[in-house]
């Protein structure tokens, strides 16, 4: 018999909510019919969830329990021979993120200060999107932004441009990534792999050449 299904991989918190959310589902049914089939299969995996506190996502994901899923925190800082300001206005264009950091494929203005990101995932075709804000903004000092409610990844960035000379910069660069509450698998998961933290390490290193590259050239950034 299989007991890694049977393992307590489901924290307090989420046993609580998959309680809560299934008993809602099983009570909809009742009183409403559309996608009755829908939320009896869906309340009842909840259910079973919360009174177990075994995830099968997590077992067939490959992760014996929600404490393997781990936030990606990056604080790090670099002196680079550029102006706090110009070096500002590389990274207030977000879309020029892609050309220093591997692991983004783009990042696309929708609205005034709204972004949608669209990452990949270490040994996976398959990107994950979601749409980040900007948070503060102060021209040549800092830009900060975080992903919006209900994203497929909790994503936060801070960037300080502290001056230390006129062509003198020390960045101090902070970003998250976090896995959504209930994280079951899949794509999502894959994309929380050691690998990815190495990965954005790499990349924040790629934007002192970058930076340093991009003052030997004309500032159309």
């Amino acid at each position: 018999m299989n007991t890694t299904t049977k393992t307590v991989n489901v924290s307090k918190a989420e046993r609580l909510l998959s309680l809560i959310g299934g008993a809602f589902l099983l009570l909809d049914s009742v009183v409403n019919n559309k996608f009755r089939g829908v939320k009896i299969s869906t309340g009842g995996y909840l259910l079973y969830r919360g009174l177990s506190g075994n995830c099968v996502g997590y077992s067939l994901a490959g992760k014996p329990s929600w404490r393997d899923y781990t936030n990606i925190n990056l604080r790090t800082n670099l002196i680079i021979e550029r102006s706090p300001e110009s070096l500002y206005r590389i990274w207030r264009k977000l879309e020029n993120l892609p050309r220093f950091m591997s692991h983004l494929i783009s990042v696309e203005e929708l609205h005034e200060g709204i972004y949608e990101w669209k990452a990949t995932i270490p040994g996976n075709t398959i990107p994950l999107k979601w749409k980040a804000c900007i948070v503060l903004d102060i021209p040549g000092e800092v830009i900060s932004w975080k992903s919006l409610p209900d994203s497929q990844v909790e994503n936060s960035g801070k960037i300080e441009f502290r001056k230390l000379d006129e062509d003198l910069t020390d960045l101090r660069v902070n970003i998250t990534y976090k896995p959504p509450m209930g994280l079951v698998g899949g794509v999502i998961s894959e994309f929380f792999h050691e690998k990815l933290e190495k990965e954005v390490k790499e990349d924040i290193l790629n934007f002192k050449s970058f930076a340093e590259i991009q003052m030997m050239k004309p500032e159309r950034v």
